[in-house]
C-alpha cells in the first residue's frame, strides 16, 4: 500500500536534494549580513575611539576651555574675611557661563577652575641664585596637595608675616627651610612671608597642574653668562586675594572649564565643536563696575575645537578611504550573490523543468525556488546580524539602532528576490554558449556606459577635490573604474589566447589545444568572476600601496617633527652640554636650536612682530640628514659678506611677506631663501623665522641659549640605546623624544590602526569572493564539462584531463584579470589621495606621497593569492570525481 505524499514533504525532499548551492549562498549570505551590521557599528567605535585618542594626547591648557586676563576677580565691598565669601561671586558668574552655554556643551564642561596669581618679586637677602617668589590664590587648592613637612598656611594678621605652602621641589631651589621667615619689598613696601609647609600633588598627573606652570616645578632661567634666576609659586589662603595688589608686576587670572576626553562622542562632536565656536566668539560679563575693582569680563579661547575638528576630519578620511576600498568588494559581492543564485537554479533546472511539464504555473514555480530563496537567504542573514550585534555589545557595550539592520534585510531578501524573478526561466530548455556570438550592439552600448560614467566620475572626482563627506560619487569612482578594467579585461584576453591556440593546433598534445579551443568557442567564464579577481587583486595591490603610503607618511612626519634621530627639550643648553652629549657613543652629531626670540619684522615699511629661532645651519644640515625636518633641501642660511641676513620662514610668515622684496629684520636687511613647511621640531607655530648663528649679534644683540637639541645617531644606533648616556648628561629634567617613538605613537592611533586592519579586511573579503565566483563557475560549467570528459576518457584520455580542462576554463581569463587588477590596483590610491586628505593619518599638515614597500606588497597580495588558491584547487579537486558512465547516460544532447 503506498503512503500519500505531502507537499510539505515534497518540498522538504525537494530542498534536501542538491543542497550544496544553497548552502554556499547562505554562507556568503551571513557574511555579508554579518559584515553590514557589524562594520557600521565598528566604524562608530572607531570614531569615538579617534576623537578620544586626539584629546587623550592633548594637554589639558589646549583641551581645556580656558582664560587669562589680567587682574583678579572683585572683592565683595564688604571685604570679606573667608574664602567662599570672596569668591563666591565669581565662581557662580562661571557656573552661569557653563550652564548657559549652547547644547550639549553643559553636559561636557565641567565645573570651573580658577588661579589667580601674581608676577614674581625678588626676595631679599644674599643667595648665589636670584630668587622671585610668586603667589597663587586658589579656592580649591587644599583639596590638590598632601603636606609633605609642616602645615598649611592660614589667614595672617595685617601686621603678621604671610603663611605661605612650596612645593618640595621650589623649597630645595630656592633654599628656602619650613619656618623660616623671607621679605620681599612690593608695592606697600616689605612684606615678610613664612614657609610654613612644603607639599606634593595629590595626583601629580592631574589635569589641573599644566594650567599652574612654576607651582610644582620651579622656573629656572639662564643665560649663561649672567646670574641663575629661580621663580618660586606658593599657595597662600585664597581669602588674602588683596595681596595679589602689592606685587610690582601685578597679577593675572586664569579659569577654565575642563574638559574630559571621554565626554565628548563622534555623534554630537559638530554641535560640541559649533557651541565652543558661539561660547568663544563673545565677552562674558563677571562683574559690575559699581561693585569696584577686578575682573568685568572673560573671553575665552577654545583650542579644543580645532582638536575636535582634526578627529572629525580624521574620521572622515577614515570612512572615505574604507568606503572606497570596499566600493569594489560591495559590488562584487552582490555580483557573487548573482553567480550563486544562478547556481541554485542551475541545481533545479530539472525539476522546475518537470514541474512545469505537468501544469505547474509560474507563481507555483516562484513560489517554490522563492521558498529555497529564504531558506538560504533570509535565515542566514538573520543569524549574522544577530552575530554582529551580540558581538560588538560584548565587545564594546554598543546596541546597534533599529536602523542599522536595514542592509541585513536588504541582503536577506536579495536571493528570495533573484530566485522568484529568474524562477520561469529555469524551466526553458538551456541555450547553446557557443552559438550565436556575434558582437552585439547592447555589449558595446552598456560597456560605452560604464566606461562614460567611469570617466565622468573620476573627472567630477579630480575637479571638485576632496570632500569633508563620504559621498556616493566617492565611493562609486573605483568601482566604475574596476569596472572598465573587468571589460578591457575580457576584450583583450582572448588575443593572445589565439596565439596559444595556433600553436597548440600545429603540436602533438591534446589538452591545450581543447582547452584552448573550448576557450575561445565556449567561454564560460563571464563578467563576475573576472570583475571578482580584478577587484580582488587591485584591492590587495591597493591596500599594500595605502599602507605604504600611511607607512612611509608617519615616518617622515615624525621626523620632520623631531627634526633628528632625537629631540631634547625641557632645558637650557650650553656649548658644553652640546659638547658632551657628541662625546656619547653612538653620537654621530649635534646642534641646537635656540627659544623663540622676539624681534620685529620689516615688509616693505609695516613692521609687526615675529619670533626668531637661532641655528647653525652646517650643523644642521649635518644632523637632519637629506631626510625631512626643519632646513629645506638645498637651503644654506649663510650667504655673502655684505648681503642680506637669509631667512628661514614658516609658510605663515612667507605668505605674509609674499613677492615683497624689502625686508628688514631686526633693523637689518634681510631675503626669505627657503620655506618650511609641515611639521618642525620647534612645535606648531604659525609665525616665525630662522637665522644662522653667525648673524645673531647683528639682528638680536646676542646669541640665545639653545632650548631645543638634535641628535643625529651613528647607523643601527637607536634612541634607547643612547637615553641612559643622556639623562647622565643632561639629568632627568630635560624630555627626550626620538622620531621612532613619534612614529609608533601615531601608527598605534585609532584611525591609523582603522585603516590598516579595514585594508587586510577588505583584501580577505576579495579573495573570499575571488575564490566563490571561481568555485561557482567551475560549477556552473561542470555539466559540458563532465561530458566532454566523458567522452575523452572513453577515447582513453588521461585523468588529469579533468584539471587540465577546468584550468583552461579559469586559466586565461584568470590571468589576464591578475595582470589587469595589479595595473589597477597601482592606480586605484592616486584616486584615494586625489579625493581623500590623507595627512590627518600621518601627523602631518602636508599629504604623503605615493609609496610602495615591496615587503608589504608581498604580505597583502600574497594572502590573496595563497586564499583565492587554495579554495580553487579545492573545486578542481572536486571537479575531478566525475564518472563517465553516469554523465553519458544521463546527458541530455541539445
Amino acid at each position: 500500500m503506498s503512503r500519500r505524499v505531502t507537499t510539505r514533504s515534497l518540498i522538504a525532499h525537494h530542498l534536501r536534494l542538491h543542497a550544496g548551492s544553497g548552502v554556499l549562498v547562505g554562507l556568503l549570505v551571513f557574511l555579508l549580513a554579518l559584515l553590514a551590521t557589524g562594520a557600521p557599528m565598528v566604524l562608530g567605535q572607531l570614531g569615538d575611539a579617534t576623537l578620544r585618542d586626539r584629546l587623550d594626547h592633548t594637554s589639558s591648557p589646549i583641551r581645556d576651555v580656558g582664560s587669562e586676563v589680567a587682574g583678579v576677580p572683585q572683592i565683595p565691598a564688604n571685604g570679606g574675611s573667608t574664602t567662599p565669601e570672596i569668591w563666591s561671586d565669581f565662581l557662580g558668574a562661571l557656573e552661569d557661563i557653563r550652564t548657559t552655554t549652547l547644547p550639549p556643551l553643559p553636559e561636557v564642561l565641567k565645573p570651573a577652575e580658577v588661579v589667580s596669581r601674581t608676577e614674581g618679586e625678588t626676595l631679599l637677602g644674599s643667595y648665589s641664585r636670584v630668587l622671585e617668589l610668586a603667589l597663587a590664590f586658589d579656592p580649591g587648592y587644599r583639596d590638590r596637595i598632601d603636606i609633605v613637612d609642616g602645615r598649611l598656611p592660614e589667614p595672617a594678621a595685617p601686621a603678621g608675616a604671610i603663611e605661605i605652602v612650596l612645593s618640595v621641589r621650589s623649597a630645595e631651589e630656592m633654599f628656602w627651610p619650613v619656618g623660616e621667615t623671607r621679605t620681599v619689598v612690593g608695592l606697600a613696601g616689605p612684606k615678610d612671608y613664612l614657609l610654613t609647609g612644603v607639599f606634593e600633588p595629590r595626583e601629580p598627573r592631574a589635569d589641573y597642574w599644566p594650567h599652574v606652570p612654576s607651582v610644582v616645578i620651579p622656573q629656572i632661567f639662564w643665560e649663561g653668562d649672567g646670574p641663575i634666576f629661580v621663580t618660586g609659586t606658593a599657595y597662600v589662603d585664597p581669602a588674602l586675594l588683596g595681596l595679589a595688589g602689592e606685587f610690582r608686576g601685578g597679577a593675572s587670572t586664569r579659569t577654565w572649564f575642563p574638559v574630559t576626553a571621554g565626554s565628548v562622542q563622534s555623534d554630537d562632536a559638530e554641535q560640541v565643536a559649533a557651541a565652543l565656536r558661539k561660547l568663544t566668539a563673545v565677552s562674558h560679563s563677571v562683574g559690575t563696575a559699581s561693585a569696584g575693582p577686578g575682573i568685568l569680563g572673560l573671553r575665552y579661547e577654545a583650542d579644543v575645537a580645532d582638536e575636535i575638528e582634526i578627529a572629525l576630519a580624521q574620521q572622515n578620511a577614515t570612512l572615505s578611504v574604507i568606503t572606497m576600498l570596499f566600493a569594489g568588494p560591495v559590488g562584487v559581492a552582490a555580483a557573487v550573490l548573482l553567480l550563486g543564485c544562478r547556481l541554485i537554479l542551475e541545481g533545479r533546472r530539472a525539476s522546475v523543468r518537470l514541474l512545469s511539464a505537468r501544469g505547474a504555473s509560474a507563481g507555483q514555480l516562484r513560489g517554490v525556488l522563492g521558498v529555497e530563496g529564504a531558506v538560504s537567504g533570509v535565515l542566514p542573514a538573520i543569524l549574522g546580524a544577530a552575530a554582529a550585534s551580540v558581538g560588538v555589545l560584548l565587545i564594546s557595550g554598543a546596541v546597534p539602532a533599529p536602523i542599522g539592520f536595514v542592509p541585513a534585510a536588504l541582503i536577506a531578501l536579495a536571493p528570495v528576490g533573484i530566485l522568484m524573478t529568474l524562477a520561469p526561466s529555469a524551466a526553458d530548455r538551456p541555450a547553446r554558449a557557443d552559438l550565436g556570438r556575434r558582437a552585439s550592439r547592447v555589449r558595446l552600448l552598456g560597456e560605452g556606459l560604464v566606461a562614460a560614467l567611469a570617466a565622468a566620475a573620476l573627472i567630477l572626482l579630480l575637479i571638485r577635490g576632496y570632500s569633508d563627506r563620504v559621498d556616493l560619487l566617492l565611493a562609486a569612482t573605483p568601482l566604475l573604474l574596476a569596472l572598465v578594467a573587468c571589460l578591457l579585461t575580457l576584450r583583450l584576453y582572448p588575443l593572445p589566447l589565439r596565439v596559444v591556440f595556433s600553436r597548440a593546433r600545429a603540436r602533438a598534445g591534446l589538452d591545450a589545444f581543447l582547452g584552448a579551443a573550448r576557450a575561445l568557442r565556449e567561454p564560460r567564464t563571464g563578467l563576475t568572476p573576472v570583475l571578482a579577481l580584478v577587484v580582488g587583486v587591485s584591492v590587495a595591490v591597493s591596500s599594500a600601496v595605502l599602507l605604504s603610503v600611511l607607512d612611509v607618511g608617519v615616518a617622515d612626519a615624525a621626523r620632520a617633527q623631531i627634526g633628528a634621530d632625537v629631540r631634547i627639550t625641557g632645558g637650557l643648553f650650553n656649548d658644553e652640554k652640546l659638547d658632551r652629549i657628541a662625546e656619547i657613543d653612538g653620537v654621530a652629531g649635534v646642534t641646537g636650536i635656540s627659544g623663540a626670540t622676539p624681534a620685529t619684522l620689516d615688509i616693505a615699511g609695516l613692521t609687526g612682530g615675529t619670533s626668531v629661532f637661532v641655528v647653525d645651519s652646517e650643523a644642521l644640515r649635518t644632523v637632519q640628514g637629506d631626510g625631512p625636518g626643519m632646513l629645506p633641501p638645498d637651503v644654506s642660511l649663510v650667504g655673502a659678506a655684505g648681503a642680506p641676513v637669509p631667512l628661514l620662514s614658516s609658510s605663515g610668515t612667507a605668505e605674509e611677506i609674499g613677492s615683497v622684496d624689502e625686508v628688514g629684520l631686526g633693523g637689518v636687511a634681510a631675503e626669505v631663501v627657503g620655506v618650511s613647511r609641515g611639521p618642525v621640531p620647534i612645535g606648531e607655530r604659525e609665525d616665525w623665522v630662522a637665522i644662522d648663528q653667525s648673524y645673531a649679534a647683528d639682528t638680536l644683540g646676542r646669541d640665545p641659549n639653545d632650548r631645543t637639541v638634535l641628535v643625529r645617531l651613528d647607523d643601527g644606533v637607536g634612541g634607547r640605546d643612547v637615553e641612559a648616556q643622556l639623562r647622565k648628561v643632561l639629568g632627568s629634567t630635560p624630555r627626550i623624544d626620538t622620531a621612532v617613538d613619534a612614529a609608533a605613537r601615531v601608527r598605534s592611533g585609532p584611525s591609523v590602526q582603522g585603516v590598516r586592519w579595514a585594508l587586510l579586511v577588505a583584501t580577505a573579503l576579495a579573495a573570499l569572493l575571488s575564490a566563490l565566483a571561481i568555485v561557482m563557475t567551475l560549477a556552473l560549467a561542470a555539466g559540458p564539462r563532465a561530458h566532454t570528459l566523458a567522452l575523452l576518457r572513453t577515447l582513453g584520455a588521461p585523468s588529469r584531463s579533468a584539471s587540465s580542462l577546468s584550468l583552461w576554463e579559469i586559466g586565461p581569463p584568470a590571468t589576464a584579470a591578475v595582470i589587469g587588477g595589479t595595473v589597477f590596483g597601482a592606480l586605484v590610491p592616486l584616486v584615494v589621495m586625489a579625493g581623500v586628505d590623507l595627512s590627518p593619518f600621518t601627523g602631518s599638515t602636508l599629504p604623503p606621497g605615493y609609496a610602495l614597500d615591496p615587503a608589504i606588497l608581498a604580505r597583502t597580495l600574497g594572502g590573496f593569492v595563497v586564499a583565492a588558491a587554495a579554495l580553487t584547487a579545492l573545486a578542481l579537486f572536486i571537479s575531478r570525481r566525475v564518472r563517465a558512465a553516469a554523465v553519458l547516460r544521463i546527458e541530455e544532447e541539445g
